[in-house]
């Protein structure tokens, strides 16, 4: 048999467009265009989803969605908003009441796909996030900053004193060659007068002779230029020397600043161990006693007040921590033991009641999965406005497992077991789960 889908809403364009999309899947769609209408539609038929338009004559669709789900017969119906509203406070709104999500009037058909697959309307692959595990991280060979910069400036330096000894080398050259252009011109230069009186000039024979003092000359300069290249060559000899102290004592500075930045290293590894170890157990602390509060009442929301006001206590300690990352908030529905008790639907069995005997043990895994994900108003507008309160720091998730995850195992057979033996297990089963989930740091 196939299922059925029924369309609420008053524009007859918007009904045909949304009736067109959900037949591609060979859904039945049957189209009221009020909120009175159908609810007189649901007293006769039970579909197997409701897009339910907001803004209508009459009844509007809010108040149409909560006397659906306040009728035992039709609470467990899932319902989609389908309406031009948006933002994350109208959501919020909506799932409060009951309904499972809201979908836009400008809707497009893959999105109509993806809510009836997660609904099990239709069949299809559900997409599960994966949590991407962080790489683990690779030794890489890199140089410490403060030795680069050591050996930068200690061979600035090194340079320096070429340059100087160079400088000092042409200089004590120039020196030199000035001094001996000085002997030389006092050698040749003619007598000065004594007294006002002219020496005499030497005989004639005793002149030297040109060849004579040009090889004089020669040899003068020889010697110094000798003499100067001997005393370059020792200054530069001192001068290598300097530089392989230089060069020795850099290697043994660089020895040391390496064994200094290994052991600065290895005390920053073990002080950030000890801070990841202690940040771990206090996430640990924090996510015990979140759930030392996790089972809630037969009659309640598994997030309502009282949970939110857990929540918003994790909340304060995370933020304390720093803390970036997931909260995951699960929910799991109790196989209760339960007797009609006529319009307010079914209510827990009196504890002497034998269990075999109970109208109805627990519920269908749809109806749990609904009743999983019900919320207070506040509650639903805490989590919408999680990322505008935290800048995206604390993110949250919740997920509804239904009944299909119980903590507890229960009886093979209701036989010879009582209902309030039953229902303790239930409740047990009946909670709410908190985990986290840090980003990689």
């Amino acid at each position: 048999m196939g299922k059925t889908a029924l369309i609420v809403d008053d524009s007859r364009t918007a009904r045909v467009v949304l009736q067109k999309m959900l037949e591609t899947h060979d859904l039945e769609v049957d189209t009221e265009e009020s909120a009175e209408g159908a609810l007189n539609y649901l007293s006769e038929k039970r579909p197997d989803i409701i897009f339910m338009d907001h803004m209508m004559p009459g009844m509007d669709g809010f108040e149409a969605v909560s006397a659906i789900k306040n009728n035992p017969a039709t609470a467990t119906i899932p319902i989609m908003m389908y309406t031009a509203q948006a933002g994350k406070v109208y959501v919020g709104q909506a799932r409060a009441l009951g309904a499972v999500g809201v979908l836009p009037k400008k809707v497009e058909p893959v999105e109509v796909s993806k809510v009836l697959e997660n609904l099990r309307i239709i069949d299809g692959g559900t997409e599960q996030g994966v949590r991407a595990e962080g790489s683990e991280p690779t030794d890489a060979d890199a140089g410490d900053p403060r030795l680069e910069t050591f050996d930068r400036n200690l061979r600035i330096l090194i340079q320096d004193l070429l340059d100087q000894q160079r400088a000092m080398i042409r200089r004590d050259l120039l020196d030199s060659h000035k001094t001996i252009a000085a002997r030389v011109a006092d050698e040749i230069a003619p007598p000065e007068s004594d007294g006002g009186r002219t020496r005499r000039a030497a005989p004639i024979s005793h002149i030297p002779n040109p060849a004579q003092v040009m090889v004089t000359v020669l040899a003068v300069i020889a010697l110094v230029f000798a003499w100067l290249y001997w005393h370059s060559e020792q200054r530069w000899q001192e001068i290598q020397q300097q530089n392989v102290s230089l060069q020795r004592s850099l290697g043994e500075q660089q020895a040391l600043e390496r064994a200094d930045a290994f052991r600065n290293q290895r005390q920053l590894d073990d002080y950030q161990e000890a801070l990841d170890a202690a940040y771990a157990v206090a996430l640990d602390s924090i996510e015990w006693a979140a759930n030392q509060s996790s089972p809630y009442g037969f009659d309640e929301l598994p997030m309502g007040d009282f949970r939110l006001s857990l929540i918003s206590e994790l909340a304060g300690h995370l933020a304390a921590l720093d803390f970036h990352g997931l909260v995951r908030i699960e929910s799991h529905v109790g196989n209760f033991c339960m007797t009609f008790s006529g319009p307010d639907g079914y209510a827990l069995a009196v504890s002497d009641l034998p269990a075999f005997q109970c109208d109805r043990i627990g519920f269908e895994p749809d109806e749990a999965y609904e009743l999983g994900l019900r919320q207070s108003v506040a509650f639903a507008n805490f989590i919408n406005l999680a990322d505008e309160r935290t800048g995206g720091r604390i993110r949250y998730e919740i997920i509804s497992f239904g009944n299909s995850s119980p903590l507890l195992d229960y009886p093979s057979t209701t036989a010879g077991v009582s209902a309030s033996s039953w229902n303790e297990i239930a409740a047990r089963n009946n909670r709410v789960g908190v985990s986290l989930y840090p980003d990689a740091r």
